[in-house]
């Protein structure tokens, strides 16, 4: 299915001159235009000419359906399109149904092996000798782009892995000491070897990575070894997250290596070694179980096939770590360009949101979609999948899933969602879908802004429209007070903004409304400021006096505007009588007369 486009007959004919326009009207009309087909970004097609062999037309569009780049096998030199662009783009303004979408490049070659591939280069070269000359140039392009490996200096980075474990130590332990409920975790001190190790991975070095996450294990247990033993083993849980993460990159380094059998006993038997006696070494169970197992794993095995049980990719029960190392078998896979075999292990091992990620990278759109609207209750996960799908010139699809996606979870994540969907589909050009997420929008989440779009984007409707949002506004204002109290400012609803803030007197709004409508109601500011200031003085709580003249100063300003300065002075005259005693107070109040 063919995304849509905002493609027009004005943005085509602006690319060519008259003549070639309507001599690209005529072929069109005429039918020489066929074998058009849509494949990842490109449109192509055939288009019957003066030459004995129809011409072909290839057009590159972005995912606005604008025109990016257009191309024409005939010898015209003129300016602008020639005649048969501007046919073969006609025929897919207007025959979109006849336009044949293929699969993308990617989804064609994924899942075939090296042979097959390889296989394929020697057809193509065949039939088109020329092609030689262009593969030799690319090798020749990557090999010289080939980042350089990372430097890995072992002997330094083992004596900055100690030196971090004593420094943060020290001061972990005097929090720990002082039952502080937090400090800073001693396994901060392994950061650096796992950003390295992640380097190392990226430019597909995972031997030089396990030699790395050598040293530094080696670093860690002879760096944990000069530290209070009780200490460290009582914060565990704190150092959670960081070995956890180095547990991964061991994963990772593990899987990504291809050892051989030799290879892999030896790397068991010193993890075995290093999970009894270093610190936090339970979290080597999972680079552990990663090697055991490899990519041969029975279960697993059936598991990227597409055969499994409840028990996803596991002979037994799985373990606490299974989540975090599906993720990094499919962070691997998904590198070598094996979807299927990652969305299978995905759906497998219950990762549904990386399983429909993956199904939208393999080109897979509409299953992703449709399971997604089944599948997903987050509003946020939806949204992320929206915006993928954006990127890839899925607009029609992108939108469908955002419809679905505020029916579902709670109202705050929903209101994300409607905010991207109203930009987006106005920038789209979709007037009515955008007013529809609006609307949602103010629903879920009443600000100013959400409530302003609505406003200057129904233009003259607004009037018919703007009892609808008083009373989403009134239903929402005990959810969202100060925003619905922003809102009424706005409009200059003051008695609305008043009886609002009155249900809350001590919301932080409040003196922005009493700012707002002291000239026009003086006697409601004023009593709002004496409230303020009398329920400090009446509880005795010197330390907060100056509080309390503060909210009386404002309270003055506003009756002396309101030219009721003899009133002012009745009030502090009562004050001073009632708080005489208040040695720290009166002179205070003293302060405020006229």
């Amino acid at each position: 299915m063919l995304p849509q486009f905002h493609l027009s007959e004005e943005n085509i004919r602006a690319r060519a001159t008259a003549t070639s326009w309507q001599r690209g009207v005529n072929y069109f009309e005429s039918g020489a235009v066929f074998d058009a087909v849509w494949r990842e970004g490109t449109f192509i097609a055939q288009v019957e000419g003066s030459a004995p062999e129809p011409y072909r037309v290839s057009v590159r569009l972005d995912e606005q359906g604008n025109i990016q780049e257009a191309f024409c096998s005939c010898p015209y030199e003129g300016s602008g399109d020639c005649k048969h662009i501007v046919a073969a783009l006609l025929f897919f303004l207007h025959r979109p149904e006849e336009v044949r979408a293929r699969p993308s490049l990617r989804t064609l070659l994924e899942g075939q092996s090296r042979d097959q591939l390889l296989a394929l280069l020697h057809f193509l070269v065949e039939q088109h000798p020329e092609l030689i000359d262009a593969i030799e140039d690319f090798v020749t392009s990557s090999a010289a782009e080939e980042k350089p490996p990372v430097a890995v200096d072992v002997n330094r980075l083992q004596a900055q892995i100690r030196a971090k474990i004593v420094e943060t130590g020290r001061s972990a332990y005097n929090a720990y000491a002082r039952a502080d409920d937090y400090w800073t975790p001693v396994s901060e001190a392994l950061d650096p070897a796992i950003e390295q190790a992640g380097a190392l991975l990226d430019q597909g070095e995972p031997r030089t990575a396990l030699l790395l996450l050598e040293a530094a294990t080696l670093a860690w247990i002879e760096g944990c070894r000069r530290l209070d033993q009780n200490f460290l083993e009582d914060s565990e849980d704190v150092e959670e997250e960081n070995l956890s993460a180095f547990a991964e990159i061991w994963s990772e380094a593990l899987l990504s290596a291809d050892l051989s059998p030799e290879e892999r006993r030896d790397w068991e038997r010193k993890l075995t070694s290093w999970k009894q006696t270093m610190i936090g070494g339970s979290v080597l169970e999972m680079p552990l179980t990663a090697l055991r197992q490899g990519w041969d794993y029975p279960p697993l095995v059936a598991a990227m096939q597409g055969n499994f049980d409840e028990r996803g990719a596991w002979e037994g029960e799985a373990p606490n770590f299974a989540d975090d190392l599906a993720q990094v078998r499919l962070r691997i896979l998904k590198a070598r360009g094996r979807y299927e075999e990652a969305i299978h292990l995905a759906e497998a091992e219950g990762q549904i949101f990386t399983y429909l990620q993956l199904l939208i990278e393999a080109g897979r759109s509409e299953q992703a979609v449709q399971e997604a609207r089944e599948i997903l209750q987050d509003p946020q996960k939806v949204l992320e999948l929206c915006k993928m799908l954006l990127e890839r010139g899925e607009t029609r699809l992108g939108f469908e899933l955002a419809a679905h996606g505020l029916n579902v979870g709670g109202t705050y994540q929903r209101a994300a969602l409607a905010e991207w969907l109203r930009d987006q589909a106005q920038g789209q050009g979709q007037s009515d879908l955008a007013r529809q997420a609006a609307w949602q929008a103010l629903e879920f989440h009443p600000t100013v802004e959400n409530y302003t779009w609505l406003k200057s984007h129904l233009a003259a409707e607004w009037e018919t429209a703007r009892p609808q949002a008083m009373k989403i506004l009134a239903e929402r204002s005990s959810y969202a007070q100060d925003e619905v109290i922003e809102i009424y400012l706005l409009e200059k609803m003051y008695p609305e903004a008043m009886a609002l803030v009155e249900k809350h007197p001590w919301s932080s709004i409040l003196r922005k409304v009493i700012q707002a409508v002291r000239a026009e109601f003086p006697d409601w500011a004023f009593h709002q400021c004496y409230q303020q200031a009398a329920q400090i003085m009446d509880s005795a709580r010197s330390s907060y006096y100056d509080a309390a003249v503060d909210w009386l100063r404002e309270g003055r300003d506003i009756l002396l505007q309101a030219g009721q300065a003899a009133r002012w002075q009745s009030v502090l005259d009562d004050l001073i009588e009632k708080h005489w005693r208040k040695s720290k107070l009166r002179p205070m109040l003293e302060e405020l007369r006229l």
